[in-house]
């Protein structure tokens, strides 16, 4: 359980280039490498943290700090281009899993 928590943190890690290969981490779940050590540098998560704030302000034009109020509609109709369980698994209402579900209950 350790070892793919402590591989977790190693993908999860701020700066992209520190965080290790797909191959990498797939060797070392299956014990053929070693889990590297977490190694997080404070000033690097610090400096891009800065640098997608100043992105953000130049690309909404407006300071973090500033407050704006947004609001959503929660009124249809509702659009969507995913593929819901329904599409994928038809149900069959003669089915017998029905009746093996109500009686459950």
């Amino acid at each position: 359980m350790m070892l793919t928590i402590n591989v977790a943190l190693l993908c999860c890690n701020v700066t992209s280039t520190v965080r290790p290969t797909m191959s990498l981490v797939v060797s070392m779940l299956e014990g053929r490498a070693a889990v590297q050590e977490l190694v997080s540098d404070p000033n690097a998560s610090t400096n891009e943290i800065e640098a997608m704030r100043k992105h953000f302000e130049s690309s909404f034009g407006r300071k973090t700090g500033e407050s704006q109020t947004q609001t959503a509609s929660t009124e249809g109709p509702w659009t969507g281009s995913s593929t819901s369980a329904h599409d994928l698994y038809p149900v069959n209402p003669d089915s017998t899993y029905w009746d093996n579900r109500n009686e459950r209950n």
